[in-house]
């Protein structure tokens, strides 16, 4: 049994390091046909487009996300409604941004519009769904300015002790 054991340990450790040496062989094994192929997915640019570009993002936190936590049909309506309305708002467009309801069966639903831990719009949202549209589109618009007063502010004001939800 213990010669079992170790006969399969050394196989194990055998087949380990064969693979990571054919792992770390060069990619010119393939034939010239073929490398030229494989060189050609790795470029960044193609005849079929331009140079892919990475951002400039100093922050390794994902933007531009509309985060749906609504429930019933006219909170659904109202988010469908403000994501269409704010997808081609740059300001919106590159704020994480999460859209809560709060359904009451008897005075519809609270909608509130947040960033973070901030909140930007609060409503009571009737359960027609006809006035969600209209609505949405006041959202977008206070949001928006909410954004581009946060982003002065914060560009007036910096302290470096203070992370940027600390600062308001």
């Amino acid at each position: 049994m213990y010669l079992l054991r170790c006969c399969l340990i050394f196989l194990a450790i055998y087949f380990l390091l064969t693979t990571s040496v054919l792992a770390n062989e060069p990619a010119s094994s393939l034939p010239i046909n073929e490398q030229a192929e494989v060189d050609a997915i790795n470029e960044l640019s193609s005849p079929d487009g331009p140079e892919v570009q990475g951002h400039s993002n100093r922050s390794s936190e994902l933007t531009g996300i509309m985060v749906d936590r609504t429930v019933t049909m006219a909170g659904k309506t109202f988010y469908r409604a403000f994501s269409q309305q704010a997808m081609d708002n740059l300001i919106i467009g590159n704020a994480t941004i999460t859209i809560q309801e709060r359904p009451d069966a008897r005075w519809g639903s609270q909608i509130a519009v947040l960033e973070g831990n901030r909140l930007y719009f609060r409503t009571q949202l009737s359960p027609r769904i006809s006035e969600a549209d209209q609505v949405a589109g006041e959202a977008v618009q206070v949001v928006e300015e909410a954004l581009i007063r946060q982003q002065l502010a914060s560009a007036l004001t910096s302290d470096k002790d203070l992370g940027k939800e600390e600062l308001f």
